[in-house]
């Protein structure tokens, strides 16, 4: 049996290993949506091969599942703490502007709720692993959660630019610009690379404010969890194989867990960092596998309408965030 997984796993894990060495070498680039563009590219324009099958199935189900589990120890209550009341008000209004705007914006633009749902959550948290965490509780086709992680991907590299062009050019101090940078931009190495630029210690004020918008995912999965299990029962799909589909599935449970163990158990700061790196590692075999599964022209049927839309959105919610940092003082 491991014979059959073995060829397909070694194929897996060098694009993410690829996927991952370039992040190393250039953080900004996130290397999960790296991962989405190999699978693809490899299945698109050379031949994602037969043997991978039964490993392309493991990494996009199982793995993918321990995956997300495991990102429960990025859930951290203190930084909620450290930024205290106004810093929490400050991020649950930009998340819920986001995910609720790009949801409105969606509709205005006559695109698929569910794809509007990934780019809302993916803009609204932390990006293309929030994308990741959601979309087996979604009805998201491969082709859409591709396209949003793409997406989400552009338009917080166009933040590593333009953010601290503006932040000069609307006079913030460094620790405006660090919230906001914390409150607007979507993956966190793409955080850290936009506070970077900027300089003078901006990265210490945009990390704590971006792990707050993360202590979100984990009520946010387990609302869309409860969600597609209530769509499911609607459509008679609450059974698979005769057995009773769980109210939670066991991977969101498993993130929960995870979450409570972090924030009540001190866990050495080495063991914590490599479990985050498992973690993120097993994401990107999943979205290695469901890369592979995209075709091109499913993605041009999508059309260009959500990439409208998300460049619309991610001007929109930059401009909330600094607003909400501006009034809470945060």
């Amino acid at each position: 049996m491991v014979k059959s997984y073995a060829p397909g796993m070694a194929l897996i894990a060098l694009l993410v290993a690829l996927a991952f060495e370039i992040n190393h070498i250039q953080s900004a680039i996130s290397p999960l949506a790296l991962c989405v563009a190999f699978g693809f590219l490899v299945a698109n324009f050379i031949q994602w091969p037969t043997f991978a099958a039964p490993a392309t199935k493991l990494s996009s189900k199982t793995l993918m599942r321990i995956g997300v589990a495991l990102l429960g120890a990025q859930v951290s209550v203190a930084s909620l703490k450290e930024i205290g009341l106004k810093g929490v008000i400050t991020v649950v209004i930009v998340v819920s502007f986001t995910i609720f705007g790009i949801l409105g914006l969606s509709k205005l633009f006559k695109m698929s709720g569910d794809l509007g749902l990934l780019i809302g959550v993916g803009f609204g948290v932390c990006g293309a692993t929030a994308v990741a965490a959601i979309r087996p509780q979604t009805r998201a086709t491969e082709e859409e959660t591709s396209y949003a992680i793409g997406l989400i991907s552009l338009c917080g590299t166009l933040s590593i630019f333009i953010l601290p062009f503006l932040g000069h050019l609307f006079n913030l101090d460094t620790r405006e610009f660090g919230s906001w940078a914390g409150a607007a931009v979507h993956d966190v190495g793409q955080v850290v690379a936009t506070a970077s630029v900027w300089g003078d210690g901006a990265d210490k004020y945009a990390i704590v404010v971006k792990l707050a918008r993360v202590c979100l995912l984990a009520p946010i999965v387990l609302i869309l969890s409860i969600r597609h299990r209530r769509w499911l029962t609607s459509q008679g799909k609450s059974e698979v194989a005769g057995a009773k589909i769980p109210l939670i599935p066991y991977f969101v449970l498993g993130f929960i867990a995870v979450a409570t163990l972090h924030n009540l158990v001190t866990i050495n700061t080495r063991l914590l960092a490599d479990i985050v790196f498992t973690s993120k590692l097993l994401l990107g075999t999943g979205l290695v596998a469901l890369g592979s599964g995209v075709r091109w022209k499913a993605i041009r049927a999508i059309g260009p309408r959500p990439m409208a839309m998300g460049l619309i959105a991610w001007v929109i919610v930059a401009g909330v965030a600094l607003a909400a940092v501006k009034v809470t003082g945060l």
